[in-house]
């Protein structure tokens, strides 16, 4: 079943980690970005909602509780995403100093293609995606005026959808919703940001990933509600 993939920024290592990184994540349906430097990363940290960061151990640019400490600010978009460090086993006593001081867990570099997955799915627990095609309501302040666009929505988790559309809107941008559910008499209402673009040749689909941020009033109760009665 596909759903939105979960976003993940990996910062800190060399361009050849990077790509042994992306390809385990991949795999599992982890899309991943990559933050050459911790100040890179703050970059993006600062205005994109990532679900998980996985972090070289030592950063190349500043020591790693000063990022730990930005990551986990408290209007942080990431504030609450799983991070990981990744350092050589004999690094690891030291990068275990941050364990519950911003970070989540570490891993060895020798050892992370077996075990990173398993350690992501259990900070996140990942919710599950349901097949949906129902009506969605798109509405998008631009720099121009206001868009708002009718598109179909593909399937559906607790953090998210999946939407088919031929509106490029770029990662990181901020709308508000309207989700038709079947055998609801309104809407579900909310806020959303996009966190990707889909890739047509793997989901067959164009269209965006977007995670929801916020729902007006009980609509979060029944939008699980309506997850829990496709489940059954």
């Amino acid at each position: 079943m596909q759903g939105v993939q979960r976003s993940t920024l990996v910062v800190g290592v060399d361009q050849q980690t990077f790509e042994k990184v992306s390809k385990v994540l991949s795999a599992v349906k982890f899309f991943a970005d990559y933050a050459e430097t911790g100040t890179t990363a703050l970059e993006s940290t600062s205005f994109l909602p990532f679900d998980a960061i996985v972090t070289g151990y030592p950063l190349p640019d500043m020591q790693m509780q000063t990022f730990l400490d930005a990551v986990r600010k408290k209007d942080s978009p990431c504030r609450q995403a799983g991070l990981v460090i990744l350092a050589l086993r004999g690094m690891l006593p030291e990068a275990d100093t941050f364990v519950g001081k911003g970070a989540n867990r570490t891993l060895a570099l020798e050892d992370f293609p077996d075990e990173l997955p398993q350690v992501l799915f259990r900070l996140l627990e990942v919710p599950p995606r349901f097949p949906m095609r129902a009506i969605s309501r798109l509405k998008v302040q631009l720099s121009w005026g206001t868009s708002q666009t009718i598109c179909q929505t593909e399937n559906v988790s607790a953090h998210g959808l999946l939407i088919k559309t031929d509106h490029p809107y770029p990662v990181g941008t901020q709308m508000a919703f309207e989700l038709a559910i079947p055998g609801e008499r309104s809407p579900v209402r909310g806020f959303a940001v996009v966190v990707r673009q889909t890739q047509e040749k793997r989901e067959r689909v164009t269209g965006l990933g977007v995670r929801f941020s916020s729902f007006e009033g009980e609509d979060l109760k029944r939008l699980v509600a309506a997850l829990a009665k496709l489940a059954t």
